[in-house]
């Protein structure tokens, strides 16, 4: 394996592709980093068995071959070697790098070693960058705790279309609907939080502006093509919770409010909560939301909003951080809150943007 290639143009690649590295791996080779000529093209690959990258960078190449080295090395000889164009050479399981004066050789592993990422079929859904980017507000509601892992996925179903996200930790719920171009096929996964996290930073990163989802041949596996990137994510198996059931059918009480006042409020009663729970108390008026918290060895404090009301006077309790996280992500200046009864889950939803709702199971209160 023989090639040249501008370290401006290597170092992106190598930093997001080294994010999916398998750290302190039983397998030292799911430490590496795969490089292999293909063409004009270089491929740079990792995985860590649940999540794999692979990115391709053109390069000035001569000779074909493949290695794998270790990534966090070569991650840090490039940044540090500068702006400069690098030669590379693999003869056997070394690697040898060149620039300028400097020069260096890097022991590594054969390519043979190490996992294949699996691909997707040639057909998959297409997303426009904005569909996929728009379920970025839904993720925290993704359960963190392994206990149950259908709940640290998102569940991503294609219908008619349209396409729906659905994340939730069995205490709120988070769910996206954005609806599609033309009548695509039918599509249901459940992928990883982490996954996404990591399609969400390289569409960032890139200037991509379609996106296809595909399944591996196995159907185990779900294969995201972002132009040069192809990110291959194990799916969760189980059975994802019947979320559409979740929804309220009907609301007693509607309150409009700011949000940035609304999260103001939350974050002072925050202050209070965090020892009893994180209890927050919302009695709903005409006008107004009165918002209460309070701690043993702390105190206590109350606040008002300026809120439109119709409907019927509610006193409702919640957690106090799934109540801040929802009104965070709402991308609006608006809120509405929808309350069906004291022990009913509460709808949370910005004001303006269709397609975009959070669900939270009130507390019972002693």
């Amino acid at each position: 394996m023989k090639f040249k290639v501008l370290q401006q143009d290597l170092l992106g690649p190598l930093q997001a592709v080294s994010r999916s590295v398998g750290i302190r791996s039983s397998l030292p080779v799911l430490d590496n980093i795969l490089l292999a000529l293909e063409g004009k093209k270089l491929k740079i690959s990792a995985t860590n068995l649940e999540i794999g990258i692979i990115k391709y960078v053109p390069v000035d190449a001569s000779e074909e071959g493949e290695l794998t080295v270790p990534a966090r090395t070569l991650v840090e000889l490039i940044s540090d070697i500068g702006q400069a164009k690098i030669e590379f050479e693999g003869v056997g399981e070394i690697l040898n790098i060149t620039s300028g004066k400097f020069k260096a050789s890097v022991n590594g592993i054969a390519a043979s070693e190490f996992p294949a990422i699996p691909l997707g079929k040639e057909e998959g859904i297409v997303f426009e960058r904005e569909t996929l980017a728009s379920c970025s507000s839904i993720l925290f509601a993704s359960a963190v705790d392994e206990g149950r892992p259908v709940l640290t996925g998102v569940l991503t179903e294609v219908k008619s279309s349209s396409v729906d996200f659905v994340a939730t930790d069995g205490f709120r719920l988070a769910h996206r609907k954005v609806l599609l171009e033309g009548a695509p096929k039918q599509f249901k996964s459940l992928i990883p939080k982490k996954t996404f996290e990591e399609v969400l930073k390289i569409v960032s990163e890139e200037n991509v502006d379609k996106i296809t989802i595909a399944t591996s041949d196995n159907q185990n596996q779900a294969v995201f093509s972002l132009g040069e990137t192809i990110i291959s994510s194990r799916l969760i198996e189980g059975q994802f919770p019947s979320w559409e059931k979740i929804l309220p059918a009907k609301a007693a009480t509607r309150i409009l409010m700011d949000k940035e006042e609304l999260g103001r409020a939350l974050k002072l009663a925050s202050i209070f909560a965090r020892g009893e729970a994180n209890i927050i108390t919302l009695t709903s008026g005409k006008g107004r939301v009165v918002l209460k918290s309070s701690a043993k060895e702390l105190g206590s404090q109350e606040n008002e909003v300026e809120a439109s009301f119709e409907g019927d006077e509610m006193e409702v309790a919640f957690n106090g951080k799934f109540l801040l996280e929802a009104v965070a992500n709402c991308p609006a200046l608006q809120i509405m809150i929808e309350l069906s009864g004291p022990l009913s889950a509460a709808l949370i939803k910005p004001v303006g943007v269709e397609g975009l709702e959070f669900i939270i199971m009130p507390v019972r209160l002693s």
